[in-house]
Order: structure tokens, then sequence, then C-alpha cells
């Protein structure tokens, strides 16, 4: 109980000041230094040490291992939680999606989308509530103080997507909390969509071009892509058509093309060993330079100076100020040098295949990195969505052989194996019929190498797991799916085509699709090419859970057949019952529909139901609300406590906002 209440008090400060004790020297709330918000931000600079703070957040949920992306990913149609040595992961979504589950890694990350979310709305609301301690020229109309502001609404609006994608109606802050409350609600979503609308549009007027900026901030094309998908839930199509294509025909930023390629070869691997500068045996990873190899290329700023990049994490090696090591790899690449249940080598399985040294003397480890298996693809992302009719499209450079991993790209190291017929041969999955990789599941797949492949240069040179690397997130290429997913929903069939096409082309694909495709698959069309185009680049559960209510919404039938609906008061309980999502799982997650059972733990197996198009909150950040009941998702244990949420009454954006539930009487 006493470890139990100093976790509650942490919480308490990070996420919503929920005092989360009944003891009298817990709600005693000491400042932690004599900071004052009038001495601190007298200025711009001042201000945007608050900004760069929810700038950070974005940054975290991106590079690292097994971050908030990662896992947001694994709970789509294109790939999975992976990590099989943790049974009570968020794979057998029945049994361990609890409220009571505390992962918090590789396993699961629904305490820090929460937490961290929050964290970093208080951070954006600090700048907007005291946006007027310094002293502007020319007062509400001043260009720099209009910029920060619409700056703060923009990565509070980034963080509120989130949070109403991932847990449905929530509690809405939109001031500073500076002191202990235990009296919030959740609010309506449709509310809070609305507020992130009307603030986002004064955002667009004010934020400034990305080649006013840094690197790293956010400019205007990011705020409109953002505003285009908080049009599409509320049905404005052709509002957020028009923003995509004021977007693709901004000189600021355009698609990166062969046109465009300078370079003979990109290097996707490493061909020589770190420590010896001796050739690493097997393919070789320079690949002939190619529109997407090159645009994902980590060395020379690159990605910094393209001109297809919008938003970016930039994470340079050897300089200060720089982001940590990415471990990409280590992320997305399969663990095949895991000795439990992984790559053995013939004939008889019973031998490692791989060299786990990590060391001078590893070979497939330096050329393909250490990586570890924690976001395996489907059967959809890795294999379906490149079979046309049959035909396997290799010559699309986002699958072409190099840029994308195969497993027989590595061969047999082990130092054991010299001197038997095996060694240096292409690594397999059978041997007459004897199967060399038990854990398939995380040991034994495919996937874009390209676009995760960054050298260790100053940490871990031993694992080359992936090393410091700028990463997009926001490019062109989402605008042209974003007008043609816009497109779609408002029947333009042939158009919608041809911003797929333009993807497609780009990328030297084998076919191209006719209006009478997009007709017949529907939304399906959008999602494919999203996966082709931005597997490991997007939130992509949330973009599921979006379309997820504009189905409901529009009633549109679904190529599956089905239409969907809502109550048309409370989205979240109206999808928890039955959505587009899970049906989407259910046709295109290979492992949520057959429930595959992992070999580690034979008793985990991927389950999902309906519900789970939202996750819980963690039970710790809501108890302690001891004024008002603050509800968990809905179909989660708890949930049958709660109320009615709040209806937001939107207010006009340009000055600090008034709290939400003071506005409509709620407290």
């Amino acid at each position: 109980m006493k470890n139990y209440k100093k976790i509650s008090l942490f919480v308490s400060a990070l996420v919503l000041t929920l005092t989360l004790s009944c003891k009298d020297e817990f709600l005693d709330q000491k400042p932690l230094s004599t900071l004052s918000p009038e001495n601190t931000f007298v200025d711009a600079a001042g201000l945007q040490t608050a900004l760069d703070a929810a700038l950070k957040g974005v940054f975290n949920q991106w590079n690292g291992d097994n971050e908030e992306l990662l896992f947001n990913h694994n709970m789509s149609d294109a790939s999975v939680v992976s990590a099989t040595d943790k049974p009570d992961a968020f794979v057998d979504l029945r049994t361990y999606a609890t409220p009571q589950n505390s992962r918090d890694n590789d396993a699961g990350r629904t305490r820090s989308f929460y937490e961290e979310n929050y964290k970093q709305i208080k951070s954006c609301n600090t700048v907007i509530d005291y946006i007027d301690v310094p002293e502007w020229e020319g007062g509400t109309e001043n260009q720099e103080r209009n910029h920060l502001l619409g700056s703060a609404y923009f990565l509070r609006a980034f963080f509120y997507m989130q949070l109403t994608m991932d847990y449905g109606n929530v509690a809405f802050p939109l001031n500073v909390v500076s002191e202990a409350r235990q009296d919030f609600k959740v609010f309506h979503m449709q509310g809070i969509w609305d507020q992130m609308i009307a603030d986002l549009e004064y955002a667009v007027k004010w934020v400034k071009p990305k080649s006013e900026l840094p690197k790293g901030q956010a400019p205007k094309d990011a705020v409109k892509i953002l505003l285009a998908k908080y049009y599409m839930l509320n049905e404005r199509f052709a509002d957020a058509e028009q923003l995509m294509t004021e977007v693709i025909n901004d000189p600021e930023s355009r698609l990166f093309t062969d046109a465009d390629v300078n370079v003979d070869f990109v290097r996707v691997g490493n061909n020589l060993n770190p420590f010896t500068g001796e050739e690493l045996d097997g393919l070789d990873c320079n690949q002939p330079a190619d529109a997407i190899n090159l645009l994902h290329q980590d060395e020379n700023n690159q990605k910094t100076s393209n001109p297809e990049g919008i938003w970016l994490v930039v994470n340079e090696p050897f300089l200060d100020g720089s982001q940590g090591r990415s471990a990409s790899i280590r992320a997305w690449g399969p663990n095949f040098v895991s000795t439990n249940k992984g790559v053995k080598a013939p004939p008889a399985g019973t031998v490692t295949g791989m060299d786990i040294a990590q060391n001078e003397r590893s070979k497939q480890m330096h050329k393909w990195g250490r990586s570890q298996g924690f976001g395996r693809p489907t059967n959809y992302a890795q294999y379906e969505i490149w079979n046309y009719d049959g035909v396997i499209d290799r010559q699309d450079y986002r699958h072409k052989k190099g840029n994308w991993f195969d497993m027989d790209m590595l061969i047999y190291d082990n130092p054991d194996l010299k001197g038997t017929e095996w060694y240096g041969k292409p690594v397999r999955l059978y041997e007459d019929g004897v199967l060399l990789c038990e854990d398939s599941i995380r040991c034994f797949y495919g996937y874009p190498l390209y676009k995760f492949y960054a050298a260790n240069q100053e940490d871990q040179v031993k694992r080359q797991d992936g090393g410091k690397r700028d990463i997009y997130i926001m490019r062109e290429a989402e605008a042209y799916l974003i007008r043609a997913e816009a497109r779609f929903w408002q029947d333009n069939f042939q158009g919608a085509a041809d911003d797929l096409n333009i993807i497609r082309q780009r990328a030297n694909a084998m076919t191209m699709y006719t209006a009478g495709d997009v007709q017949t698959e529907g939304i399906g069309t959008i999602l494919d090419e999203r996966c082709r185009e931005l597997f490991g680049e997007e939130y992509r559960h949330d973009e599921m859970v979006r379309m997820s209510v504009i189905f409901a919404k529009t009633g549109k039938q679904c190529y599956n057949g089905k239409s969907y609906s809502w109550d048309g008061n409370n989205m979240e309980t109206s999808l928890s019952a039955k959505n587009f999502y899970y049906d989407r799982q259910m046709e295109r997650n290979n492992f949520f529909r057959e429930e595959v059972a992992w070999d580690t733990y034979p008793t985990t197996k991927y389950t999902i139901d309906p519900k789970h198009i939202f996750w819980p909150v963690y039970e710790p950040y809501l108890i302690g609300n001891v004024g008002n009941t603050l509800n968990q998702t809905t179909g989660y244990d708890g949930s049958e406590k709660n109320v009615e949420p709040l209806v937001h009454v939107v207010q006009t954006p340009g000055v600090p906002n008034i709290d939400p539930m003071d506005a409509i009487g709620a407290r």
C-alpha cells in the first residue's frame, strides 16, 4: 500500500493533478520551485520553452525502440505486438487489456499514451494561458504572438486527437491546472473535436511556413494536415480536400521523385564490420538509388533538406541536443539472434543459426542490425498488399528486395557451423519438412528496412540496432493520401484514384488504380496505399478509428457490405458495440482473426472484440477523482459506474480559455 500511494502521487503530478490518496500530507501541494509565469514567460523565447517541451513529447513517441507510435501501429491491421517473452502483453485483449494492466513497454503503451499526452497538453495550455504576459506590439494582431498561440493550438489538437481516438470521451482541461483537483468529468468527444477545429482554423492563419521555422517545429502545412483529419470527423470532406490541395500546391514542399535522385547507390544496411573494416559476407547493401530509398536515407542530412518533408524529428549524431538513439531496427526488425525458439540451422534445427556475439566477430548482426521484433507485420502488410492477382510486385521500390528485408538475405554465421555445408548459406524456415524457427511471430518475417536503418555511430556500435536518425512525422505523400480519402467520401472515385496513382507512380508500382477499383474496394484502397507508403510512419490505429467514426456518422456502405451507425449522442458507446475497426481487424489481421497462439506461451493468443477499438484507462489514473466520476472506457471494468459525459461549448480562439467545466456551470 505504501508503494501504491507513492505511485499515485507521481501520477497526480503528471496527469490531471488528481490526488490519489486521502491522507492529509498527500493533499499538501508544495511548489517545486519559485518559478513564476510573470518572470518566465516575458517574451517569445520564454513561451517557446513550454512549446519545446510539448514538441519533445511528440518526438518521444517516435524515437526509441518501443515507444507510443509503435504500439499504436501494433493495434492496427498492419502489425501486432510481438514481444513473445511477456504473456500479459496487449495481445490477448480479452484477458489482458484491462484497467489493472500496468504494462508500459514493448508489450503495451496504453498507460503512457494517456499520462504523457496530458503532460504535453499541460505544456500547450501553459503557452495559451500566459500568451499575453509579454507586452506584444500590436496586441492580439502581433504575428509572433499568434504564431506561438497557433503552434500551441496545433500541438494540443495533436494530443487530443490521440486521446479521443484511443479512449473515446475524455477529460478536457484547456487551462493549466494549478491546484489539486478531484472533480474532473469526461466530455463527449464531439465537443472536443469542435473546439480543436476552431483552434486549428485560427492556427492556419498564423502559424509560419516551413521556410521560416527551425527544423523540427511544425509549420503551417502540418496544421492543415491535422485540420483536414478533424474536418473529416465532422463530415467536412470538401474542406479537407481543399486544405490538401493547398498543401500539395504549396512550393514549401513537394513529392520527391526519381527525377531528384542524384546518386547511383543508397546503402540500406552495412557492408563493413564497424570494428575491423572487413567486408561482411552476404547481400551487397549498396542498392541502386531510387526515389524511395534515397527519400529515407539517413546520411548526409538528406531528410532535413529533402523537399518532401513537412515536419520532422531532427536527430543527428554527434550533436548536442539530439534526441538519443532511435533504435528503430531494434523495434521493427525480426529477432533473428534469439536463442529462445529463434532461427536454427539445418538439418535438424538443433543448433542456433546466427552468431549472437556482440563484438567484432559478429557478421550478420553488424550487417542488418540487432533487431528484437517488437512489431511484427501481419500477413496483410507483409504479403497481401503486394499481391496483384497472384503476381507479387517486386518492382515497387517499397517492396524491392534490398529496400525490403527478406529473411533469405540473412546467411548462417554461427561459428559453430563452420565446416558444415550450411555456414554462409541463406536462412530458411523449413528444411525437408523440419521447422527451423519455432517463434516465427517474433523472429522470422520481412519488413521495409529502408525506412528504419540508421548506423550506430556513437553508442551500441556492437549491436547496430538503430542509431540516431531524422524521422519524418508528416510528409507530402500523406497529403495526397488524405486528399484521396476526402475525395472517396464525396464519391469522387476517379479523383481518389488519381491521387493514389501519383504515389504509386513515384514508387514504380506494377499496377494503377481505376475509378472502378476505388468504388468497389472503397476505403480499403486508401488503407492499402497508406500501409504501403506509411508503414511505421502513422498512428494507424487512430486512422482506423477516425474512419470508423466517419462510417458511423455518414451511414455510407462499406466495401464489406456493412453499414454502421451511432445513437446520435454518445459515439464512444456506439462504436464500442459495433464498428468498422473491429471488422477490418477480422478481415485483414490474420493474428486476431485466427486467434494465433504464441509458441513461447501457448496459452497466450491474439483475441479482440468490438470494444477494443478504444483502450482502457489505467485504473490508478481515475480512482482519486473523488469529487466526480471520471469515466472508464466503455466495456471495461469500472465503466458500469460511468455518468453522462459533458457537452462542450466551443470557445473563441485567440485568447486564453475558460475552464470547460466552469464555462457550462458543471463545477
